[in-house]
């Protein structure tokens, strides 16, 4: 069955997106679907105005305001409603002149509040609580998920401003080319006004990308393995043999992910999202064993082969072992999540941030 979509999925927006060859110059793909899943669960659900706060930090209240992202931390997930807030208060909660403060008007009320310099109340902070239905929690789980998705390429894009490199031949056409071809059908398909002529179109598009992921993966693995041997005998090789290689995995692993959050977009717009899902889970299963699968006759896994061979300099110091650290805590709350999805139980409690007026019967 179908999901009901009365506008055309756009995932290529810009023309670099739209008409560009370099995958690498394109779009966050994640941040606008997330956008976009965000405003579905902002329209289309029941909301409850929560009186206590959920959370004991502040600052990820103000993560929320300040960069107007949603922003998850443990089983808690905030979304950003904050189009109406006025200019010039988003520009003194920028200079660090306005700050997000606990309301201190009645005793027990913890309500959080936007201050000014004087330690005045501005604004009330409202959070109002997404109510789980059958509609919406699978898109509480794509938000989830692209979110993870988004995370990891921020960082391993991160690492990548210290490497460069120029793709083969043999790799556009097996990683780049498919990948150009979806694109194609999937801006044809906005132009189709039939639903059905879309989907097939969207159809065809994921059948070319799941042709490029599969190379993409079959090329970490293959370099993965290359690079292992040459850092056996790291005296009797060129420096530049094992750096190409790290370059490789590196942009191999940032083009997986770009393509694993666009696919997932394609099957889940068609109604398929038990093959969303499945698709998330070989991506994560690639990149856990990427940060802990022994590889080494020490034990070692591929990126801590990488932290060893790195050139490190003042600028990206240990890039890869905190990469790995920050990463597998967050992979393996992915992965356990995404097992508790596909048996149906999710437990995220999402709230939507919005700004209000100060409550009149609480002005002084």
């Amino acid at each position: 069955m179908y999901i009901e979509q009365k506008k055309p999925l756009v995932i290529f927006k810009t023309k670099e997106d739209r008409h560009g060859q370099d995958i690498m110059a394109m779009s966050d793909f994640f941040a606008g679907y997330v956008q976009q899943l965000s405003l579905t669960l902002r329209e289309q659900t029941s909301l409850e105005i929560v009186s206590d706060l959920p959370i004991a930090d502040l600052g990820i209240l103000n993560d929320v305001v300040h960069q107007m992202e949603i922003v998850t931390k443990g089983e808690i997930t905030l979304l950003p409603d904050l189009e109406k807030l006025p200019t010039d208060i988003k520009n003194k909660l920028e200079e660090g002149t306005y700050k997000i403060g606990e309301s201190k008007q009645v005793d027990g009320n913890l309500r959080p509040v936007i201050l000014d310099e004087n330690g005045v109340r501005v604004k009330d902070i409202t959070l109002k609580k997404v109510l789980n239905n059958p509609d919406n929690v699978e898109t509480a789980r794509s938000i989830g998920n692209q979110l993870q998705m988004r995370q990891i390429y921020a960082k391993l894009s991160d690492i990548q401003e210290f490497q460069t490199y120029q793709l083969e031949k043999d790799r556009d056409r097996d990683i780049v080319i498919p990948f150009l071809d979806a694109r194609s059908l999937v801006v044809e398909a906005e132009t189709k006004d039939s639903e059905e002529e879309r989907i097939q179109l969207l159809k065809e598009a994921d059948a070319k990308i799941r042709t490029a992921l599969s190379a993409v993966y079959a090329d970490i693995e293959t370099t993965s393995k290359s690079f292992v041997k040459k850092t056996r005998y790291p005296f009797f090789q060129l420096g530049n043999q094992i750096n190409s290689y790290m370059e490789y995995l590196t942009r191999d692993m940032q083009i997986a992910t770009k393509y694993v959050g666009v696919r997932m977009q394609l099957l889940e717009y068609v109604g398929n999202t038990k093959a969303a899902k499945s698709v998330l889970e070989q991506y994560q299963h690639v990149m856990y064993g990427f940060l802990t699968k022994p590889v080494s006759k020490k034990g070692l896994s591929t990126v801590a082969l990488m932290h060893d061979y790195f050139p490190y300099d003042k600028g990206n110091m240990n890039c890869w072992y905190t990469f790995s650290k920050e990463l597998q805590p967050v992979l393996e709350s992915g992965i356990k999540s995404l097992e508790l999805s596909m048996q149906d139980d999710y437990n995220n409690d999402v709230y939507i941030v919005s700004v209000e007026d100060i409550d009149v019967e609480e002005k002084e």
